[in-house]
């Protein structure tokens, strides 16, 4: 297969046209129930519905929270895979440190300690290793968030490709990200959308772009808004699309967005149009949605906008139970992601 064709097979993929599983994979895990949208859900729901959470609380959220000693301890785990390991901006260090902060700060917490767990496969580029455990020493120095505990494992190789990380996260939070939402409420976003999932993209394809990877840690961002807002989430697998779905469905209201309001930075636009990619879907690693009431939102978008000045409020909760798209030509529903959105990519 030439690269013309290898780029068409995978832009198929990225927007959900793979060929059907045959017959005999339907009882088999597929690629889309890792993407972030419909099918992961799914499958998480079903798998979780075997265990018990005991005492903790919000364990369908970014990060659980268990009460001790009239303390909010949050916690939370998440795994990294992604292609390539380095991108413009940053590598898969930069993604495990970055995404399990951020599933913290979102609900509110104070990150205190990471774990570090690495999945290595046998022959994998020290140099590379290196490189990579470097860039989260120095995002953990810099954030004041230790590296608190971790596990190496080697496999033979071919037995996984190249390089998995697992990391963990322990927080507090006086108060927690959890009020209920209400109509007339504001939703922001707290900048342009798309970067992160753009900059892996043009790297995959070899295209020309100077996008680089949004990734970083959202702490400081969120704890200067942490008593503004009602709740906050990040923007990952999915992207915009899956987050918004995500807070309506639990929260049982509509939220109404305006099209041209949505922060996209003109070379995220023109990528995507290019690969035939919804924006909508595409994975950011620093950003994240917040929700506030109407008296609080421009206080909360001008303490946002020293870290990013894109920041913007781009609709409102309304009644209903969709996440609607007011466009310049009319509204349109925006469904939750399906399919295999963009394999690989955090």
């Amino acid at each position: 297969m030439d690269m013309s064709e290898s780029m068409a097979s995978e832009k198929k993929c990225l927007t959900g046209q793979c060929p059907p599983l045959q017959k005999e994979d339907e009882q088999v895990v597929k690629l889309s129930e890792g993407s972030g949208g419909k099918e992961m859900h799914r499958l998480i729901a079903e798998a979780t519905s075997h265990f018990s959470s005991g005492d903790w609380k919000h364990t369908d959220e970014d990060s659980s929270l268990l009460a001790v000693n009239q303390n909010n301890v949050l916690f939370t785990t998440d795994s990294y895979v992604v292609t390539p390991l380095f991108f413009p901006g940053g590598d898969i260090g930069k993604l495990a440190f970055c995404g399990t902060v951020n599933d913290l700060s979102v609900m509110g917490a104070k990150p205190l300690g990471i774990s570090l767990g690495l999945i290595i496969e046998e022959g994998f580029s020290k140099s590379d290793l290196f490189a990579i455990l470097k860039t989260i020493g120095e995002l953990s120095k810099q954030a004041g968030i230790p590296i608190a505990t971790g596990d190496t494992k080697v496999m033979e190789r071919g037995s996984v490709d190249k390089l998995i990380i697992n990391t963990s996260g322990i927080g507090v939070a006086q108060n927690v990200l959890d009020e209920q939402i209400e109509p007339g409420d504001k939703i922001i976003v707290s900048g342009g959308i798309g970067e992160h999932g753009t900059a892996l993209l043009a790297k995959r394809f070899e295209l020309e772009s100077s996008v680089k990877t949004d990734s970083k840690p959202l702490w400081e961002e969120i704890n200067s808004v942490v008593h503004l807002v009602k709740q906050a989430k990040d923007i990952t697998r999915g992207g915009l699309a899956s987050v918004l779905n995500e807070i309506a469905q639990k929260e049982k209201k509509q939220l109404t967005i305006i099209e041209e309001s949505i922060p996209l930075l003109g070379e995220v636009r023109a990528l995507t149009e290019i690969l035939g990619i919804d924006a909508y879907s595409l994975a950011c690693e620093g950003r994240f949605v917040c929700i506030c009431s109407a008296k609080h939102a421009d206080a909360a978008v001008e303490k946002l906008r020293v870290f990013n000045t894109m920041a913007c409020v781009v609709g409102e909760v309304q009644d209903g139970s969709d996440v609607i798209v007011q466009t310049r030509f009319g509204k349109k529903i925006l469904s939750m992601p399906s399919g295999n959105i963009v394999p690989r990519i955090c």
